[in-house]
């Protein structure tokens, strides 16, 4: 049986009903509510206007992103030094979507990531508004979660700021109302989200947008993450 609560929340002066589902989330994931958050940003890039109340429905999100050893269980044939075992994937999008349907899961939409990276309060970053250097896994030797700080956003997910990029399932385009040109709009690249080691801190910002070709990642270390619908 699944429980629910609703509360009541004011975001940007309006008024917000979300309801939280207790189901319990399966072994390494954890669960996003029902409603609504903060999406996007006044003072970011052109692609992340206009700052506005996005919603979307309860889902469970994996708690860290998939590793070599995940992935390997999903493709025998993919290799990795054995001292990266626990370190995020770096695979293309269709690499990272096949896994995720062999896992019964799927790709998070940007609303989907973001609102699990900064909750409902508009956050930059998944700690917070204030940037700190100990909260970001900066060296990709590094294995999953093993910042300083250990920092979580606020559902529980670690390294959503650093690390790898992730990928998301959306083409980029332009927020609804968004009416600045970009010629990279469109059904070519594939939005990440995240953030990388060798990005300065505003990659990591929890509304950063990103495009890269999803099958040409020579020049960026992307991962990703898988999103289970609660029926």
């Amino acid at each position: 049986m699944k429980i629910f609560y609703t509360a009541l929340i004011v975001l940007m002066g309006t008024s917000i009903v979300f309801s939280q589902d207790l189901h319990k989330p399966p072994e390494g994931m954890v669960l996003v509510a029902e409603g609504g958050f903060i999406m996007g940003s006044k003072y970011g890039d052109h692609d992340e206007k206009p700052q506005q109340i996005a919603y979307t429905k309860a889902f469970f999100i994996d708690k860290y992103e998939i590793s070599n050893t995940e992935f390997a269980k999903f493709d025998p044939n993919f290799e990795f030094p054995a001292s990266k075992k626990d370190n995020a994937a770096i695979v293309t999008w269709s690499q990272a979507d096949a896994y995720a349907k062999w896992a019964g899961k799927r790709l998070p939409t940007e609303k989907e990531w973001e609102k699990a990276a900064r909750g409902i309060d508009g956050r930059v970053f998944p700690w917070g508004n204030t940037y700190d250097n100990t909260y970001v896994v900066w060296d990709q030797k590094s294995t999953r979660g093993t910042s300083i700080a250990k920092p979580a956003s606020p559902y529980g997910c670690y390294d959503m700021a650093g690390g790898v990029w992730e990928w998301t399932a959306d083409w980029y385009k332009p927020y609804p109302g968004n009416n600045t040109p970009m010629e990279q709009y469109g059904e070519k690249y594939k939005v990440m989200r995240g953030g990388s080691n060798f990005n300065n801190h505003s990659f990591v910002r929890t509304s950063q947008r990103y495009y890269v070709l999803p099958e040409k990642i020579s020049n960026y270390p992307v991962g990703f993450r898988c999103v289970l619908d609660i029926e």
